[in-house]
């Protein structure tokens, strides 16, 4: 394929055996070779992006944050009294300094109060900065401690 790039024979035979009426998109070997060049590099960024977002779904997978709780973030978070406040102000501060302090945040209320959205606005800060991360719920630990011991 190099030696008719190189050569423009393959052009000139085209140029000869086409109509008249129909005129070729490239009109030199050199253009031939910077249009396939160019397509090159575009299909290689189309890979790289493909193959980043799905490494981005693998590790969403992996990190146990439900579907549901995907979308969460601090900036989506309805604060509704001071324990709100003050788990939003703490789970923050986590996610903003992760990796200076403690290695795992435990999050422990009653229905309703935003647990999960929170646990999930840590998780999502954190993978979007390329850390994994692990979200569960004690119900599911429990499973999982009990699944190792049931035959």
């Amino acid at each position: 394929m190099k030696n008719v790039i190189g050569t423009g024979s393959a052009l000139d035979r085209l140029k000869r055996i086409i109509p008249a009426s129909v005129q070729p998109k490239f009109s030199t070997a050199d253009e031939w070779r910077a249009w396939q060049e160019a397509e090159g590099r575009k299909r290689s960024e189309e890979l790289d992006r493909m193959n980043q977002k799905s490494r981005t779904e693998k590790i969403f997978g992996r990190s146990g944050i439900q579907d549901l709780h995907r979308s969460c973030t601090f900036a989506n978070y309805e604060v509704s009294g001071e324990g709100q406040r003050k788990a939003y102000t703490m789970a923050k501060s986590y996610a903003q300094n992760f990796g200076s302090g403690f290695a795992s945040f435990v999050f422990s209320g009653g229905p309703g109060t935003g647990k999960n959205h929170l646990a999930a606005a840590i998780g999502n800060h954190l993978l979007a900065g390329g850390h994994s991360v692990l979200v569960v719920t004690i119900p599911d630990l429990m499973l999982r401690v009990r699944e190792c011991y049931d035959g």
